[in-house]
């Protein structure tokens, strides 16, 4: 068992949890809203975060289970969603409650020579995250976080007390 990814689990962990709760208080006629400030809908948020979970499974060894979200909500991926019944709140919700504890196990066994590759996403080609082992702690911290917050800026717009 590889322990090179013990805290970003962990971390990961804490973030799904409060992602539960930030997204208890997200309201429903505000699904598609784009939000003041960082212009996202929770719509699209959630489909993010969704899909990059299957992403990072995909580059762990794994498959990506809604391929057909990548153009909606992949990496690069312009923000705009349009109503959809396969864009609710609760897809999104067993999608990355799906997908990240499966890129948790992943990356727990993952070898070195596999974490040691290229990650080989074009849109962080010219940054300093080279390897599937950064892109791993990238997607499994600082990018969920970074979109966490975004979802939690709609539920504090929505009238929320802060949860912490």
């Amino acid at each position: 068992m590889n322990t090179t990814f013990d805290n970003d689990i962990t971390i990961n962990q804490m973030q799904l949890a409060y992602l539960d709760r930030i997204a208890a208080d997200l309201p429903a006629d505000q699904h598609y809203a784009s939000a003041a400030g960082h212009g996202h809908s929770p719509a699209w948020v959630l489909g993010h975060l969704a899909i990059v979970g299957e992403m990072g499974c995909m580059l762990l060894g794994g498959e990506v289970t809604h391929r057909e979200w990548i153009p909606v909500f992949g990496p690069g991926s312009s923000g705009k969603v349009e109503p959809d019944d396969a864009y609710t709140q609760e897809s999104f919700l067993a999608a990355i409650n799906t997908a990240y504890p499966k890129m948790h196990t992943l990356a727990a066994a993952a070898d070195e020579e596999l974490l040691a590759r290229p990650h080989g996403v074009e849109l962080l080609e010219d940054t300093p995250v080279k390897t599937v082992s950064q892109m791993t702690t990238l997607i499994l911290t600082n990018h969920f976080a970074f979109h966490l917050s975004q979802l939690s800026s709609c539920r504090r717009a929505a009238g929320h007390a802060a949860l912490f």
